[in-house]
C-alpha cells in the first residue's frame, strides 16, 4: 500500500514537471494519464492515471527523458524496460522545451540555468536529469552552480559540484563565488588552495571573490596579504578587476597607505579604480585626499559617474567647504546627471552638513524621482540640524507618501532622539522597531545604543546590548564611545578588553574611542598599549587616529610625546593642530600654545572656533590677561568670532581664569540670548573664585527662567554647595540629578560623593560609592580626602592601600590626601615613607602641594629644624602657602624667630596677604611679645591691610544664620548670650580652665575669657542649641581654623548636652561626642 502511495505522488509530480513543459498529457473526467516518461517504479513505460492533488513539491519529481541530446546524454535503459507502450522519443521533450513559451525555458539549451529566475522551474529542469541518472555537460553544471548560490541553497551546488566527472575553471571560480555570496569565507579560501594545488590557473575572477571575501570576513587580512603576494607574483596587477578589488580590501581593512600604493602600481586604472581609492579615503575619514584625488582625476582627463560625485560631494559636505562644494555641484550640472537620485542624494546630505536646510529641502522637493535613500536623506538634514519636529514630520509624510521604510529610516529619525527632551519619541520610535519586527537589525539597534548613551540612559544602552543577537563592530564601537561620553572610562576599555579576547578586527573607530578612554593619566599605560596595537595593525598613519593620539597625550600630561606624534605625522588637518594646541591648554603651558598658534597660521591654515577656545583655555595667570588675553579678543572682534556662542563662553571663562572676574560678569550680563552653556561658563567663573553663594544664586534663576540643566550645572552646583556646607542645597540638586538622569554621570556622580563628604554625611557617601573595582580614581581621591578631612586617619590609609590593590593607580591628588591625613593625624614617619616611595615606587613628580603637606607635616610634630631644611632642600620653589604651613607650625610651638622668616617670605610675594600679619602676630602675641603685636597692627594700617574677619554658620530650617565675633545684630542676641552663659557655668562645673593664649588681647586675664566668649563658633554653638532638636546632629561651619579654647568648650558641651556635634573649618571636620574629638586633640 505505501508503495503504491508512493508511486501515485510520484506519477502527480512527474505530471506537474511535463505539464511545464507542454509534453503530450492526456486525461478525462478529472483523471490524468501521463505518458512520455521513465517512472522509476514497477509500472514503468505505462500509462499512469491519478487525481492531481496539490501541493506539489518538485524536489519529489521522479522522471528522466529517453533519448540522447547534447544537454542530457542518458544512459542505456535498463533490460527488460525497453517495452510497452513508448511514447514520443526525448527529442520531442527538447522540442517542447525549445518552442516553450518562457524564455528561460525555451532558451535552456544554450544559456543553461544562468537566465532561471524561478527556483522551482530550475529545480524541475535539474530533476529531467537527477532521476534518470542522466549527466550535465559542464558547461550546464556550472551553470547550475550558479543557480542554487543564487537561490542560497550552497550544499544542493556544493554536490553539483563533487559530482561533476569533469570540472573547468569556470566550475572552481563559480563555486568559490558560490561560497562568497553566502558568507562561506574560510570554505572559499580552502577551496581556492585546492584549486591552486591542482593545477588551475590564477584568474583575475576568482582573485577578486576571494579578496570580496576576506573583506567581508573583517577577520581575514592575512589571507587577503597572502593573496596580493600572489597577484604580484603572477603579474595580475594589470588586471584592472583585481587591481580594484585590492583597493577595496585594503579600504575595508582601513590599510591606506597599502591602498594607495596598489593604486600607484597599478599600470591601468579607470573609473571604478578611482571611486575606490576615493571611498577608501572617505571611509577612513580622510575627506581632504578624497578632493585632491578628485582634481588630480579630472587633470588626467578621466570622466566622474555617479559613484564619483557621490563621494567626492559628501566629502565636501563632511569637511563643511561651502565653496569647494558648490564648486563640485557645478561640475555635476556640467556633466549633466544632476538628475541622477544617488547624486541628488548626496547633495541634499551636503547641503545639510552646511546647515543649508532651505537648500536641501528646495533639492528634495524638484526631485523628479524620489527613493527611500532621499527621504533618509532629508530626515538626517533634519536630525543633525537639532529640527526634531521637522524630522519626526518628515518621517510621518515618508510612511504616508512613499510608504516603505528601512533600517535607516528609524536609525536617522532616532538621531535626533538622544536627548532627555526627546527620549520620549525615541522610546516610542522604539516599540515601533519592535512592533515591525526589526528589533534584531543591527544597524537599528546600534542607533538605539547611541540614543540611549547620549540621553543619559546607560543601563537601557546595556541591556539592548546584552540582548542583540547579532553584534557588528559598530555595535562594540558605539557601546565604547557611549561608555567615554558617560566618563566611564574603565568601562570602555573593558569593552576594547572583550573584542580583542574575541580576535574581532578593530577600525580607526575602534581605535579613536578607545584612545579617548585614556585621556586621563590614570590610563596612560592603557593609552601606550593601545598606541602600540595601532602601530602593530597599521593605522599609525590613519588621520583621525593620529588626532586622538596626540588628544590622549596632550590630557595625559605627555606634551613632549604629543608633540612628537604630531610631528610625524604624514599629514594634518585643522582637527590636529586643535588637538595640539588645546593639550597645551590644558597643561597650562600658555607660550607653547600661542606659538603652536602662530604656526598654524604660518601655514595657511584658518583658525575655527574650536582652535580659539583652545588658545584662550591657555590663559590661567592674571599676567597672561594683558599680554595675551586682550590681544586674542581684539583679533576675535576682527575676525567675526565674537558673535559665536562658544567663543563668547571662552572669553567669559578666560577672564575669570585671569582674576579679571568683573569682565566675566559684564559679558555674561551684557549677553542677551544666554545659552546653558553660557550659565555654566559663570557659575564656574564665580566658582572659581570662591563665590559659592554667587553660584548658587545664578543656579536658582538658570532654575526660575527654565533654563535646561546639564552635567556641568549639577557638578557646579554640587561643588558650590559643599564648599559653603548647605547639605540641604546638596540634597535638592542630588534630588534634581536623579530625576533628569544625570545621576549616573561619572562627574555629578562624584561631585554628589565629594558634596556628602564635604558636609560630614560620609554614610550617604559611602552608599553611593561604586564596588571598588569598578571605581574610577578620583572615586578613590574622593573617598581618601572625605576620610582624611573626617580625622579617621588609619581609615585613609586602608583605602590607600585598598586602591593599590584593585589595580588603581595614585596620581598627585592621591599622595596630597594622604599626606595630608598623615599631617593632621600625627602620623610623621608614615608620611615622610610615602613621601618618599610617590616618585621611587609611583612615578609621581614631586609637586608645591605635595611639599606642603611635609612642611605641615613637620611642623604640627614640632620639628621645625627639620621643616626649614626641608623648604631649603625642595625640588621646587617654596611659595606662599610653604610658608604659611611654616608660619602657623611657629604659632603653635612659639618659634618667633623662625616666624619672623615665615612671614617676610610671604609678604615678599605678596605684600598684601593679611594671613602673613596675622599669623605673625599671633606668634608674637603668644610669646607674649605684646609691642611686635601693636607694630604689626600699625603696620597693617599704614599698608591699608585688612584682616579677613572670622564667622560661623549654620542652616536651621533651610535658612542660613552667620555670625561674627562678638556679633549683637542677630535678632535673638540676648537669647544667645543668655545660653552662653548658662554654657559657660555649665562646663566650669565640670572642670573647664580657659587657656586664654588664643585671646590675642594685650587685657587681663577676665577680659580675654570675655573675648574667648565672643567668638562666632560658641555664638553659633549656642543658637544652634536653642533651634534644633535635642536628639539631632548639630552642624557648624567656620571660615578660619578653630582656636584651641573653643575646641575644648565644644568637647565638654557634647558630653553635658549628649549631642553629636561637627564643626567644620577650612582645614578639616571635628566630630564632637561625649567629650571626645575625631581629630584626638591634634589638629
Amino acid at each position: 500500500m505505501a508503495t503504491a502511495s508512493a508511486n501515485l505522488r510520484n506519477a502527480i509530480f512527474f505530471f506537474v514537471v511535463l505539464s511545464l513543459f507542454n509534453v503530450h498529457v492526456c486525461g478525462s473526467d478529472g483523471c490524468l494519464v501521463v505518458g512520455c516518461g521513465y517512472m522509476l517504479t514497477q509500472q514503468c513505460w505505462c500509462c499512469y492515471s491519478a487525481n492531481v492533488k496539490p501541493p506539489l513539491q518538485p524536489e519529489d519529481i521522479c522522471f528522466a527523458t529517453k533519448g540522447e541530446c547534447e544537454a542530457f546524454p542518458c544512459p542505456p535503459l535498463p533490460p527488460g524496460r525497453d517495452s510497452g507502450r513508448q511514447k514520443e522519443p526525448i527529442k520531442h521533450t527538447i522540442q517542447c522545451i525549445v518552442t516553450h513559451p518562457d524564455p528561460e525555458i525555451s532558451g535552456f539549451l544554450h544559456k543553461g540555468f544562468s537566465q532561471i529566475t524561478k527556483e522551482v522551474v530550475g529545480r524541475a529542469l535539474h530533476a529531467v536529469y537527477v532521476k534518470g541518472g542522466t549527466y550535465l555537460s559542464v558547461f550546464h553544471s556550472n551553470t547550475l552552480i550558479n543557480m542554487y548560490s543564487k537561490f542560497g541553497k550552497i550544499n544542493a551546488a556544493k554536490n553539483v559540484f563533487d559530482e561533476m566527472l569533469e570540472r573547468n575553471e569556470a566550475s572552481w571560480n563559480n563555486m568559490i563565488s558560490g561560497y562568497v555570496t553566502m558568507g562561506l569565507y574560510v570554505d572559499a579560501g580552502r577551496l581556492f588552495i585546492e584549486m591552486w594545488g591542482r593545477g588551475f590557473k590564477l584568474n583575475g575572477y576568482v582573485i577578486a571573490s576571494l579578496l570580496t571575501a576576506f573583506s567581508r570576513s573583517e577577520s581575514m587580512v592575512l589571507e587577503g596579504l597572502q593573496i596580493h603576494g600572489l597577484v604580484l607574483k603572477n603579474g595580475l596587477l594589470y588586471d584592472v578587476f583585481v587591481g580594484t578589488s585590492l583597493l577595496h580590501f585594503y579600504g575595508m581593512y582601513g590599510i591606506i597607505s597599502s591602498a594607495r600604493t596598489v593604486f600607484e602600481e597599478m599600470p591601468h586604472r579607470n573609473v571604478v579604480s578611482w571611486t575606490s581609492l576615493m571611498v577608501d579615503y572617505s571611509d577612513a575619514g580622510d575627506f581632504n585626499e578624497v578632493v585632491k584625488l578628485y582634481r588630480r582625476m579630472r587633470c588626467e582627463g578621466i570622466s566622474c559617474n555617479q559613484n564619483t560625485f557621490t563621494t567626492v560631494i559628501s566629502s565636501c559636505g563632511a569637511l563643511d567647504d561651502e565653496f569647494l562644494g558648490h564648486q563640485v555641484l557645478g561640475h555635476v550640472l556640467k556633466s549633466g546627471i544632476e538628475s541622477n537620485v544617488s547624486v541628488a542624494n548626496s547633495i541634499i546630505s551636503m547641503f545639510g552638513n552646511f546647515s543649508s536646510v532651505e537648500d536641501a529641502c528646495y533639492v528634495f522637493n524638484h526631485m523628479d524621482e524620489r527613493d527611500i535613500i532621499s527621504w533618509n536623506s532629508m530626515i538626517t538634514v533634519f536630525a543633525n540640524n537639532w529640527l526634531c519636529n521637522e524630522s519626526l514630520r518628515c518621517f510621518h509624510l515618508m510612511r504616508l507618501d512613499h510608504g516603505e521604510i528601512n533600517a535607516t529610516t528609524l536609525s536617522a529619525v532616532l538621531v535626533v532622539c538622544g536627548s532627555l527632551d526627546n527620549l520620549k519619541w525615541g522610546r516610542g520610535i522604539h516599540c515601533l522597531v519592535v512592533k515591525l519586527g526589526w528589533d534584531s537589525n543591527v544597524c537599528i539597534s546600534n542607533t538605539l545604543l547611541t540614543m540611549y548613551f547620549q540621553s543619559g540612559r546607560h543601563k537601557d544602552a546595556e541591556k539592548l546590548f546584552n540582548r542583540m543577537a547579532e553584534k557588528d563592530l559598530i555595535s562594540w564601537n558605539s557601546m565604547m564611545t557611549g561608555y567615554v561620553l558617560e566618563g566611564k572610562c574603565l568601562d570602555a576599555l573593558k569593552v576594547l578588553n572583550e573584542l580583542l579576547d574575541m580576535g574581532k578586527m578593530m577600525n580607526f573607530v575602534t581605535f579613536a574611542s578607545a584612545l579617548a578612554a585614556c585621556s586621563d593619566a590614570e590610563f596612560l599605560v592603557e593609552g601606550r598599549i593601545i598606541h602600540s596595537l595601532v602601530i602593530i595593525s597599521g593605522f599609525h598613519q590613519n588621520l583621525v587616529v593620529g588626532n586622538a593620539l596626540v588628544t590622549m597625550y596632550g590630557r595625559c600630561g605627555m606634551m613632549q610625546v604629543a608633540k612628537r606624534v604630531f610631528q610625524m605625522m604624514p599629514e594634518k588637518e585643522l582637527v590636529t593642530w586643535n588637538a595640539l594646541i588645546g593639550g597645551y591648554a590644558d597643561n597650562e603651558e600658555c607660550d607653547e600654545a600661542l606659538e603652536t598658534f602662530k604656526l598654524l597660521r604660518q601655514e595657511a591654515e584658518s583658525p575655527n572656533y574650536i582652535t580659539l577656545i583652545n588658545v584662550l583655555g591657555s590663559f590661567w595667570d592674571p599676567g597672561n590677561l594683558l599680554k595675551c588675553g586682550m590681544p586674542l579678543h581684539a583679533y576675535i572682534i576682527l575676525t567675526g568670532f565674537e558673535t559665536d556662542e562658544y567663543v563668547k563662553n571662552s572669553l567669559i571663562t578666560m577672564y575669570a581664569d585671569c582674576g579679571d572676574l568683573n569682565s566675566s560678569n559684564h559679558m555674561f550680563y551684557g549677553l542677551l540670548n544666554k545659552t546653558p552653556v553660557t550659565w555654566n561658563a559663570m557659575v564656574a567663573a564665580n566658582a572659581q573664585h570662591s563665590q559659592w553663594e554667587e553660584a548658587l544664586k545664578l543656579l536658582l534663576e538658570m532654575q526660575r527662567t527654565k533654563v535646561n540643566f546639564d552635567q556641568f550645572s549639577l557638578s557646579a552646583g554640587h561643588a558650590a554647595s559643599a564648599n559653603l556646607g548647605i547639605l540641604v542645597d546638596g540634597q535638592h540638586l542630588h534630588s534634581l540629578a536623579i530625576k533628569l538622569g544625570f545621576d549616573a554621570y561619572h562627574y555629578v556622580k562624584n561631585a554628589t560623593m565629594d558634596m556628602y563628604g564635604k558636609c560630614g554625611e560620609m554614610n550617604d557617601l559611602l552608599k553611593m560609592l561604586p564596588e571598588p573595582k569598578r571605581r574610577s580614581r578620583l572615586s578613590w581621591n574622593i573617598l581618601l580626602s572625605s576620610f582624611a578631612r573626617h580625622g579617621y586617619f588609619q581609615r585613609a590609609k586602608d583605602i590607600f592601600h585598598e586602591m593599590l590593590e584593585q589595580g588603581a593607580k595614585p596620581d598627585h591628588v592621591t599622595f596630597v590626601s594622604l599626606l595630608s591625613a598623615c599631617s593632621h593625624g600625627g602620623l610623621v614617619d608614615e608620611g615622610l615613607a610615602y613621601f618618599a616611595s610617590m616618585t621611587t615606587e609611583f612615578g609621581v613628580p614631586v609637586a608645591i602641594e605635595h611639599c606642603v603637606c611635609i612642611v605641615d607635616l613637620l611642623g604640627r610634630s614640632g620639628r621645625l629644624a627639620e621643616a626649614e631644611k626641608f623648604i631649603d632642600k625642595m625640588p621646587v620653589q617654596p611659595n606662599d602657602f610653604v610658608w604659611r604651613s611654616l608660619l602657623a607650625a611657629c604659632k603653635t610651638h612659639g618659634h618667633v624667630e623662625l616666624g619672623k622668616k615665615a612671614a617676610e617670605n610671604i609678604l615678599k610675594s605678596n605684600p598684601s596677604d593679611d594671613s602673613a600679619y596675622v599669623l605673625y602676630s599671633n606668634v608674637c602675641a603668644t610669646s607674649g611679645r605684646w609691642q611686635d603685636v601693636q607694630r604689626i597692627r600699625v603696620k597693617m594700617e599704614s599698608e591699608n591691610v585688612k584682616k579677613k574677619p572670622a564667622c560661623s554658620w549654620l542652616n536651621v530650617r533651610n535658612k542660613i544664620s552667620m555670625f561674627g565675633v562678638g556679633d549683637q545684630s542677630h535678632p535673638q542676641a540676648e537669647q544667645i548670650y543668655i545660653k552662653l552663659m548658662e554654657l559657660r557655668k555649665k562646663i566650669k562645673e565640670e572642670g573647664y580652665v580657659p587657656d586664654t593664649s588664643y585671646a590675642l588681647h594685650d587685657t587681663d586675664d577676665e577680659q580675654k575669657e570675655d573675648n574667648l566668649w565672643n567668638h562666632s563658633e560658641r555664638l553659633a554653638l549656642a543658637y544652634g542649641l536653642i533651634h534644633t532638636p535635642e536628639d539631632s546632629t548639630l552642624r557648624i561651619f567656620k571660615n578660619l581654623r578653630v582656636c584651641g579654647d573653643c575646641h575644648s568648650v565644644y568637647k565638654l558641651v557634647s558630653n553635658i548636652v549628649r549631642r553629636v556635634i561637627i564643626l567644620r573649618d577650612p582645614y578639616r571636620f571635628h566630630h564632637f561626642s561625649s567629650g571626645k574629638c575625631s581629630c584626638g586633640d591634634y589638629w
